[in-house]
């Protein structure tokens, strides 16, 4: 009688408890948004919550994007960073910055001059035209990689191509992997279905690997490639002599498609695509106009130099704050001796060609030292507001944008902008061009 009673209880209280979960249900069901139309974010950072459903576009320039929902459309990211930790039914693509998936991803993942992480889920291809790819998680289409190295340990149904890098393999490939210049090696657990081809570098292979076949087109050892990368950057020596001219027209992209993207003033038309409009604006809009391009041409200059001379824009970054006073006195001293220098060299017909030579030497020391600037200030700043570890392109990123901001400002922006040409100089002085560690 007594086990008849706990019978007839437990099930009371389990019907009390089904029915108390019924309008719970119905409240969590009714509290779910969805947002018919795109959305569009100018600058700062934007989240898709959870139980969000956007049926279309999302696009946002110059920020971090967070997608916890669902986006049935496209992403859109300029200058940023993309976390897909929901469901994104298209396409996502980002200009100048990084892709972290964790969630799924239906359509084609692409980033131009950034990385991407992939350890949920990508429907289609993956494309970095020049970055980093990691893959933990699985790919339904192709990996093509400009100049980057490639780390899969998850699972790729297509082919991986990539023009230039180091590539790591131990996870699943099914289809053929090949890399113009590089080493491919096989972990433990890499099984490759297709042909994995090299055009001029190695491939290290362990015992348990598995590769259909493995072809070598000039086979280079280690201190050869070596000889031909530096600290994990590439240099052009060696490598098909259009590569430069497609890395410098993809930075022009990216920079064209970023501004493109950006409203900043809806309201406002343009002739035609950067470089090459004429301004509408006037007064204080064309400064701003002004400013936000060359920021963006910065940026593209910046990342382009860290992804090719990694070592070499973090030397110049430590000069800065570890040399100070030499990295002042020598910026100092060539921007006082540079257009002395010219006048000299341009008396003598002989001279005239060594103006050129000192041009793209200030150049190139320019570019390096501010690389090195805006990494260092980016860093500083995102680890002191507790971020943690920066990603490099991030920190650029900021430290362009509050450079850019200061250099806005008139008769300081000017002030600032020649103590900055000054200490880029003289740090990449300072560390021979980032070849002395500091």
């Amino acid at each position: 009688m007594i086990k008849k009673r706990i019978v007839i209880l437990t099930a009371f209280f389990a019907l009390v408890v089904m029915l108390g979960f019924i309008p719970l249900a119905v409240v969590v069901a009714e509290s779910d948004v969805v947002i018919n139309e795109d959305i569009s974010k100018a600058v700062g950072n934007l989240e898709i919550l959870r139980d969000t459903t956007v049926n279309g576009d999302v696009t946002l320039n110059m920020g971090e994007l967070n997608v916890l929902g669902r986006i049935n459309g496209n992403v859109n990211s300029n200058m940023g960073q993309v976390n897909i930790d929901g469901e994104v039914s298209g396409d996502v693509e980002t200009n100048m910055g990084q892709v972290v998936v964790n969630g799924n991803v239906g359509g084609n993942v692409r980033a131009r001059m950034g990385e991407i992480i992939v350890d949920g889920s990508v429907g289609a291809n993956l494309i970095s035209d020049m970055g980093a790819i990691r893959v933990g998680g699985a790919v339904g289409g192709d990996i093509v990689s400009g100049v980057g190295d490639l780390l899969i340990t998850g699972a790729v149904a297509g082919d991986v191509n990539s023009k230039a890098g180091n590539l790591f393999i131990n996870g699943i490939v099914e289809g053929d992997v090949t890399l113009d210049q590089g080493v491919v090696e096989l972990g433990p657990n890499a099984i490759v279905s297709g042909q994995v081809y090299v055009g001029r570098g190695l491939v290290k292979k362990t015992d348990t690997s598995i590769a259909g076949s493995i072809g070598i087109g000039e086979e280079l050892s280690v201190s050869e490639i070596e000889e031909q990368t530096t600290d994990n950057g590439y240099r052009f020596d060696g490598l098909d002599r259009g590569l430069g001219e497609r890395i410098a027209e993809r930075v022009a992209q990216a920079v064209d498609s970023t501004f493109r993207n950006v409203r900043f003033m809806p309201h406002m038309t343009r002739g035609s695509e950067w470089p090459f409009f004429p301004f509408p604006f006037m007064g204080i809009y064309g400064n701003v106009a002004m400013g936000i391009i060359n920021m963006l041409i910065m940026f593209a200059l910046a990342a382009l130099t860290y992804t090719l001379f990694p070592k070499q824009v973090k030397a110049a970054g430590n000069a800065i704050s570890l040399k100070t006073g030499p990295v002042i006195g020598w910026g100092i001293l060539a921007a006082v001796l540079a257009v002395p220098l010219m006048v000299i060299l341009a008396i003598t017909i002989i001279g005239i060609p060594l103006i050129l030579i000192e041009i793209i030497f200030l150049a190139v020391a320019a570019i390096l030292g501010y690389s090195g600037i805006v990494s260092l200030i980016g860093g500083k700043v995102l680890s002191a507001a507790s971020y943690g570890t920066a990603n490099p392109l991030g920190a650029i990123a900021l430290g362009v944008l509050i450079i850019g901001l200061i250099s806005m400002i008139p008769l300081l922006g000017s002030l600032v902008s020649f103590a900055v040409f000054v200490l880029a100089v003289g740090a990449a002085l300072v560390s021979r061009f980032g070849s002395i560690p500091s």
